[in-house]
């Protein structure tokens, strides 16, 4: 009896402790299960605007990547702006690129330019990704050519590029800005619109991370010889700009033009992106405003366009005439410390550039935006090269970031559904 009984309460004891691994062993294979490919983001949208420049043809494209890394195209997408991109069919970099041409707005409203029709489209955005205009969108744009917008408060702030090579432009470059209403409607602010000066090509206004100033660049480039550009600072006062003094400012000597902008999200650092020099530029801000050149750094081959990550770590730039990424540690916001430039997939055959010996490949990246999480990185690279013949090389690409800030590229990048003639624009994520 004795002996039955010890076994039977040893056995009692092993079942139980049977069940104890069988259910860790159960929860474990749960917690496996959900484990999702690195830097998937769960319910994320992808939205690109196609630039289409054919009339009424430009359309937000809108993706939603699945659990396995792909791109699936929501129900709907594209979704027409019900105006036009912005041409460029001599496939030149440079003066006529731009940066922020769609924004999402209180993560309800989709806003985007219509660079070829001089309006703003507004959508409302909906649960599952799909997107409807709100009433009386596309709204005029306040100029010609509507390149770049960027947002304060509920104040959306425009810039009209007067650069369009398909037409004769007759008005002055500007910035104006604009009141988002609860439904999404824009209304010109009253006084809010400042003219510059012909040709300068403005390329993105970028809104201060302590939001009292927006700060805009002027890209000559080509256009002028040698070439040069200008920078600009304004004090915002309920929508309305008002020029820093020393607005506007020229960019170091040999450094060209200046297009891509982004400050370090915890310190009064700007960083401006010099294409011609190949540099990133660093600018101190001062309390009122005005911007001071500290020094610059080499990104790559026409350095344009930048974002650092939130907690201020790292810093990415887009390599225009390489399709590569510099990445740099920006933990010391002045003296950022180089880690990593890599090179995105399908970047297509190379073809001359401008410049006795230059050469560019096929495939540029020219706009990027990070998930949610920002464990990825997301780049849209257009077609540069005239050739049409030698496939379509306009992508997006989904990069995952490491822990120390490197990149990635696990998968194939996703072939945007344009034509190889159309520069496909903006990336944001929803």
């Amino acid at each position: 009896m004795q002996t039955t009984t010890t076994f039977g309460y040893r056995s009692g004891k092993l079942q139980k402790n049977v069940f104890k691994l069988l259910v860790s062993l159960s929860m474990i294979t749960l917690l496996v299960a959900c484990r999702h490919e690195p830097g998937h983001e769960k319910n994320e949208i992808i939205y690109i605007e196609s630039n289409n420049y054919h009339a009424n043809q430009n359309a937000i494209i809108a993706y939603a990547r699945q659990p396995d890394g792909s791109m699936e195209q929501i129900p709907g997408s594209p979704f027409l702006t019900k105006g036009a991109g912005l041409a460029n069919t001599a496939q030149i970099l440079g003066p006529n690129d731009k940066e922020t041409p769609e924004v999402i707005y209180n993560n309800k409203f989709l806003i985007a330019v219509n660079g070829g029709s001089n309006t703003i489209a507004v959508f409302d955005i909906h649960g599952n990704g799909t997107l409807n205009h709100v009433q009386g969108s596309p709204f005029p744009s306040g100029g010609e050519n509507p390149v770049s917008i960027a947002i304060s408060g509920n104040y959306l702030y425009v810039v009209n590029k007067s650069q369009d090579p398909q037409k004769k432009v007759s008005l002055l470059p500007n910035y104006t800005a604009f009141t988002i209403g609860g439904n999404g409607s824009l209304t010109p602010v009253p006084g809010s619109k400042f003219e510059t000066s012909e040709g300068v090509s403005p390329s993105q206004v970028l809104i201060s991370v302590n939001q009292k100033f927006a700060f805009g660049t002027d890209f000559l480039g080509f256009m002028s010889s040698p070439p040069k550009g200008t920078l600009r600072s304004f004090a915002i006062h309920s929508g309305i700009l008002t020029p820093v003094a020393g607005t506007p400012y020229e960019l170091p000597a040999n450094d060209g033009g200046a297009l891509g902008l982004w400050q370090h999200p915890d310190a009064n650092v700007l960083y401006v992106g010099f294409p011609v020099a190949g540099k990133i530029g660093i600018y101190s801000i001062s309390g009122n405003g005005q911007l001071s050149y500290r020094s610059s750094l080499t990104g790559g081959a026409a350095t344009c366009w930048i974002r650092v990550t939130s907690d201020g770590k790292y810093m990415y730039t887009l390599n225009s005439a390489e399709n590569t990424i510099s990445v740099f540690n920006t933990i010391n916001p002045l003296s950022p410390a180089f880690i990593q430039k890599f090179t995105l997939k399908q970047s297509g055959p190379l073809y001359p550039g401008p410049m006795a010996g230059q050469k560019f490949t096929t495939s540029e990246d020219f706009h990027l935006s990070f998930s949610k999480s920002e464990k990825m990185l997301y780049v849209v690279s257009q077609h540069t090269n005239v050739d049409f013949s030698i496939g379509n090389y306009n992508y997006l690409h989904a990069l995952v970031i490491d822990n120390n800030g490197s990149l990635t590229e696990p998968a194939e990048p996703t072939q945007l559904p344009v034509d190889p003639d159309i520069r496909p624009e903006g990336v944001v994520v929803f």
